[in-house]
């Protein structure tokens, strides 16, 4: 759903499942990440977590890494995060981005209705990413690049 959601904002997909950015490439270890967007020449090294629990925090650290190595700044989608976290992608010039519900497949409507309300977790089933959650990052990567407050 991002995938269609960010270049709605002038994000554009430039990687998937990738090692690999502009001729440097890691070899630390066999970890991915998700996908590479540019927008105003500034390329984020984006990992997608939809789940309930937390990102792995020697994940989260490796991921930093990868993106330092490959000089992306990184971009961490998740459902949730603790404050540690995000401070540490803070620290590392890059965003968090909490969408808050773990999102099931278009069409699993029902299915994410029964599940929210016979064990209350935080699921949803929708056609697409609020407007809203996207145009906060937007708005951190314009005042963060000094690229004014364009709305994208």
């Amino acid at each position: 759903m991002f995938d269609g959601a960010l270049p709605t904002k002038g994000f554009m997909p430039k990687a998937w499942n990738t090692r690999a950015w502009e001729g440097r490439e890691w070899t630390e270890t066999d970890h991915n990440l998700d996908r590479v967007f540019v927008r105003d020449g500034i390329a984020y090294g984006i990992e997608i977590k939809n789940t309930l629990e937390y990102i792995d925090r020697e994940e989260l650290e490796l991921k930093l890494r990868m993106c330092e190595h490959l000089r992306l700044t990184p971009l961490f989608i998740v459902r949730m995060a603790p404050k540690s976290y995000i401070q540490k992608v803070r620290q590392a010039g890059g965003y968090t981005l909490p969408f808050e519900w773990q999102q099931y497949p278009y069409g699993a409507g029902e299915f994410a209705v029964k599940v929210r309300e016979e064990l209350n977790l935080p699921v949803d089933c929708r056609a697409r990413i609020e407007e809203g959650t996207v145009q906060r990052f937007l708005k951190w990567h314009l005042k963060t690049h000094g690229l004014g407050l364009g709305d994208g």
